[in-house]
């Protein structure tokens, strides 16, 4: 779980704060609130053609994402 990082931003393009999910340096997901629900966008990696993570991790740190983003919007 060390190679993810979790980052709240606040961007230009968008009205709410957003969650940004990376892993090892490459953002692979962002979660967002802009129509009053929770909605998540998945990337494309940069030289793969898909992400592949354990299932338990890749909810871990989903959910704790969410939980960052919630608890700070």
């Amino acid at each position: 779980m060390e190679n993810f990082r979790i980052t709240i931003a606040s961007l230009p393009d968008r009205e709410n704060l957003v969650a940004e999910i990376s892993y090892k340096n490459n953002q692979f997901a962002e979660i967002s609130q802009e129509t009053g629900e929770l909605k998540i966008q998945f990337y494309k990696h940069p030289q793969k053609d898909y992400w592949e993570f354990s299932m338990d991790d890749i909810l871990q740190i989903i959910e704790k994402a969410k939980k960052q983003l919630i608890q700070v919007g």
